[in-house]
């Protein structure tokens, strides 16, 4: 099979298009039950995609031309009354792309979710301009976000002012912090943490760790709550205060860690994310979130978070000085 499948990969620009889409789903397929994605095949694959998404958007280019609009004004059902004939004697390859770019979706959800450098390769291309221009046409090309805004490798500095102790974590494949707090937490309670840490009522719930842990799907909503209070490095002041705040005494987003932030954009020192974690600043009701949070949305990803190792003193000391002085 891996010699079929590299053989494949190396003919998809000589076939046509339809063709192509039809092999790479058979390469990718493939993966599918396989921890080793051959990487150099799956860069094809991925470049077969975004060479043809250039041209399923160059198709509607072509629809306004063709009805003699601007492209803004062009609706679903323009270009479901098309005249097929006149589109392929206009561009052929644009309109073999329109019509089966979405066919590509699994072979690039595979690879995506499946590899972490191939993610980062499917990110460098830039393809998220020419996907959400076309998923106004093709509705299912919002699935390969998942894809590309799934976390690569990160690794976390978590610092608790509680104790005047932190740690270091890495993660991957969530795409957002609630995410990546039910899976924090749930850790430092397996590794017996979490009275060295401050933590205070943490219920353990397994099917919580598990659906978090990509190992499970639950049919019913299921609930978790933040046991401390997630800051960034904007929330620490010079005398030890928090401030969530902005000037107007609307809560400042970027002072917290919230759904809408990835892992990857915790704002960072020296290179270096920071997550303050403290009961300090809390809410009278602790934050909620349910299971659509911490789901993992394809097969293939691995969400996680491993605690790696504590800083010394000196080192806590160090990092909190260097964040007031930020601020």
């Amino acid at each position: 099979m891996p010699k079929i499948c590299k053989e494949l990969s190396l003919s998809l620009n000589d076939m046509d298009i339809l063709k192509s889409f039809s092999a790479s789903n058979f390469i990718a397929h493939s993966f599918y039950h396989d921890d080793n994605i051959d990487e150099e095949i799956g860069k094809r694959i991925i470049d077969l995609f975004y060479k043809n998404i250039y041209y399923a958007c160059k198709y509607i280019n072509d629809a306004a031309l063709a009805y003699n609009i601007d492209e803004d004004d062009l609706t679903t059902d323009d270009i479901e009354n098309l005249d097929i004939d006149i589109m392929y004697r206009i561009d052929y390859e644009a309109l073999a792309a329109f019509t089966g770019i979405d066919t590509m979706i699994p072979a690039i959800m595979t690879l995506t979710c499946g590899n972490l450098n191939l993610r980062e390769y499917f990110r460098s291309l830039e393809p998220t301009e020419y996907i959400e221009y076309i998923e106004t046409y093709i509705p299912s090309m919002r699935y390969l976000h998942v894809g590309i805004d799934a976390s690569l490798k990160t690794k976390i500095l978590v610092l608790s002012p509680k104790v005047e102790r932190g740690f270091f974590i890495e993660t991957a494949d969530t795409n957002n912090c609630f995410h990546l707090i039910t899976l924090l937490e749930n850790e430092i309670y397996k590794k017996n943490l979490l009275k060295r840490y401050g933590i205070d009522n943490f219920e353990f719930n397994e099917l919580v760790y598990k659906v978090a842990r990509g190992e499970e799907y639950s049919q019913e909503i299921i609930e978790t709550t933040a046991h401390q209070q997630y800051y960034t490095i904007y929330a620490l002041q010079s005398d030890g205060s928090y401030k969530i705040e902005d000037d107007n005494g609307e809560l400042d987003l970027d002072n917290i860690l919230h759904s809408d932030i990835s892992p990857e954009d915790i704002p960072q020192i020296e290179g270096t994310p920071i997550i303050i974690m403290d009961s300090e600043g809390m809410w009278t009701k602790p934050i909620k979130w349910d299971n659509s949070y911490f789901t993992k949305l394809h097969q293939k990803l691995n969400p996680y978070v491993n605690i790696l190792d504590e800083i010394t003193d000196e080192e806590y000391k160090s990092w909190i000085e260097k964040i007031k002085k930020f601020n």
